[in-house]
């Protein structure tokens, strides 16, 4: 007879010994589940001892992250010495925690360059187009670079490059051989280009005839330099360089050294809030200076323009209407703007004479200041053609430095703005920056500024100062030019 206890809970009449792992009931072989290592009766045997396995292994890993919890806490009450050092510890490293983070979050907005591309600049390019007597150099260099065209050596003309390009436009003489560009900037090394042959069919072109030499008559008179020999000397007079003749088709960029003399030109234009500071200035001080106004400040401002004329100031022409004359705004060449004639230049110095008198009673000079700079020698002869001059401001062309205030910039991001400090400095630095000093220098300051802030207008005074404190006497350009009115 069978034990009941030895018999399988499922089958009685079948004697065992094996047991379920989960609740240690006897079952026989056709009962027995084997599953994780172990014998169960059951699924619900096997799936409650899995659980218990888990929940087991948990405790186990809860005990161990307790135990180096524990050695890790230790260790720092022994580093840290007690809870006030550890609250600092704590927070010094927050701290560099968040400089941590602060400072990956500032590396990403800088651009990394692409290893594909070269940090150094593009080099310039040149090409030779001509038609007929005129020729044209174009070509690529960087951009915000300045483009100086030399013939043979010998600078000859400079621009902008814009987009990528530049190019100059003249007239050929036949004395050129080769042409050669050079190309600078801020942050840029000097680079040139390959040095190219003019074409034969320039080349070969006949020289231009020479410009007579002035006649006995038109030199000063013996007696005349007699008189002036008593004059002191100005204190640049070692370098100062003998009066130079120029001819009636000249751009009037400076004067003659002999005077010691820097003429203060204004231009007038679009607006005059700087006029009655200027006025008040030249009058406390009894000096004359040149005035090159639009028919539009004429228009707008005939008060002002009727002080400066009662002042006994020279009024030079800057034309009717400030019109663009050439296409250097479009392509940096001072080509004759499409559509312009000898009839509207003319048209518009006329006008603005006329419109001068019926203000003033008084006559404009004939001396004119182009719109913008804009001018070329066809451009000066039509204005010749009726009388004009024109006249600009000095410029270096060894150091590349001017004259120009450039007051008129009032974009504090523009590489063109200069402080009111940076505009003396320019100016008075001219004496001792270039060869040619500032004797009969022409400077170039306007009338009006869109300056919200830090002017030049109120620091004339100074500037005026500063000039006759290095000897120089400030006076109209007539008088620098001798041209006699």
């Amino acid at each position: 007879m069978i034990n009941e206890a030895s018999v399988c809970k499922n089958h009685a009449d079948t004697a065992t010994r094996r047991k379920c792992f989960q609740c240690l009931s006897l079952i026989c072989p056709e009962c027995q589940r084997k599953a994780l290592g172990h014998t169960f009766c059951s699924l619900r045997c096997q799936l409650l001892c899995w659980r218990a396995e888990k929940a087991a292994g948990i405790r186990r890993l809860a005990l161990l992250v307790n135990l180096r919890y524990r050695r890790l806490e230790k260790f720092t009450l022994k580093i840290t010495g007690g809870g006030p050092f550890r609250l600092l510890t704590i927070g010094l490293l927050l701290f560099l925690l968040y400089q941590t983070s602060f400072l990956v979050s500032a590396l990403r907005g800088v651009s990394t360059p692409d290893p594909g591309t070269s940090s150094l600049p593009s080099l310039p390019t040149v090409d030779i187009v001509h038609k007929g007597e005129w020729t044209t150099v174009a070509g690529s260099a960087p951009d915000f670079a300045v483009a100086v065209l030399l013939a043979d050596g010998t600078e000859r003309d400079l621009c902008t490059v814009s987009e990528g390009r530049y190019s100059f436009t003249f007239k050929a003489d036949g004395s050129v051989r080769t042409f050669q560009i050079q190309v600078y900037g801020d942050g840029l090394p000097t680079m040139y280009t390959r040095a190219m042959p003019v074409p034969d069919s320039l080349a070969t072109v006949k020289e231009k005839p020479k410009v007579p030499e002035p006649s006995a008559a038109a030199q000063p008179a013996p007696k005349d330099k007699v008189a002036m020999a008593p004059s002191p000397k100005p204190v640049k007079a070692p370098r100062q360089e003998p009066p130079s003749i120029f001819r009636p088709g000249d751009d009037l960029s400076r004067g003659h050294t002999g005077t010691g003399m820097v003429a203060i030109t204004f231009d007038g234009g679009s607006y005059s809030n700087a006029a009655g500071k200027v006025l008040d200035v030249l009058s406390d001080r009894g000096l004359k200076a040149t005035f090159f106004l639009t028919g539009d400040f004429i228009k707008q401002f005939p008060e002002v323009t009727r002080r400066i004329a009662d002042q006994g100031h020279e009024v030079g022409n800057h034309m009717f209407s400030h019109l663009h004359l050439t296409t250097f705004a479009k392509n940096f060449r001072q080509e004759t703007l499409p559509g312009l004639t000898k009839e509207l230049v003319q048209k518009e110095l006329v006008r603005n004479e006329e419109l001068f008198k019926e203000i003033t009673g008084k006559k404009m000079v004939k001396l004119w200041r182009a719109p913008y700079g804009e001018q070329n020698e066809e451009i000066r002869q039509w204005a010749l053609n009726s009388g004009y001059r024109h006249v600009s401001w000095t410029y270096d062309p060894k150091t590349r430095k001017s004259l120009d205030g450039l007051d008129w910039v009032s974009d504090r991001d523009s590489a063109l703005y200069l402080s009111s400090d940076q505009i003396i400095q320019k100016i008075i630095s001219f004496d001792s920056e270039t060869e040619m000093g500032l004797a009969g220098g022409i400077v170039l300051l306007h009338l009006g500024t869109e300056r919200d802030s830090d002017p030049f207008y109120p620091r004339l005074g100074e500037l005026i100062d500063k000039l006759q404190k290095k000897g120089y006497k400030v006076g109209s350009v007539t008088q620098i030019l001798n041209t006699g009115g």
